[in-house]
Order: structure tokens, then C-alpha cells, then sequence
């Protein structure tokens, strides 16, 4: 019984183990859903996180379009987002 417990305790550790080290790999050891979890994302990396105005989806804004105009400034999920808003414009 001693033994299975032991080899349970080991193969736990060793997934977290594991976990641990591909988060640091890949940049991240928690995968954050929902609204809430985005905004304690971006509050803990002190990065903002923008909305494309066309279908709503947040995203790093280095990582978006951008375009600035006399309305303000705007960043987009893709370049098909971007054409739709020019056209509604």
C-alpha cells in the first residue's frame, strides 16, 4: 500500500513538474477564460488588452492592426475586420 502510494505521489509531482517547466517554455503556466480572468491577465503582464470595434474580440495591442483617424484610434483582429469598419465608416 506504502509503494502505491509512493509511485502516486511521484507521478504527481512529476506532472506538475512538467506543467511548470512548459509554462515557462510557452510564456504562461494558467490558462485564463472568461472576462474576469482577461482583465487579471492583463492587470498582472501590465499589459492593456484592446477591443476590435468590428467583432468585439480582445487582443494585445501589438499584436493588432491599428489605424488612427479623426475619430481616434482603432485596433483590429484582422484585416477583414479593418475593411469593414472603413467601409461603415
Amino acid at each position: 500500500m506504502l509503494a502505491l502510494l509512493t509511485r502516486l505521489l511521484i507521478f504527481i509531482s512529476a506532472l506538475w513538474l512538467v506543467r511548470r517547466l512548459l509554462g515557462a517554455i510557452f510564456g504562461g503556466s494558467r490558462i485564463h477564460r472568461g472576462a474576469g480572468a482577461r482583465n487579471a491577465a492583463s492587470e498582472s503582464t501590465g499589459r492593456k488588452m484592446v477591443k476590435d470595434p468590428i467583432c468585439g474580440m480582445y487582443m494585445d495591442p501589438r499584436l493588432a492592426l491599428h489605424l488612427e483617424n479623426r475619430d481616434g484610434s482603432f485596433f483590429f483582429c484582422s484585416d477583414e475586420c479593418r475593411r469593414k469598419f472603413l467601409a461603415g465608416s
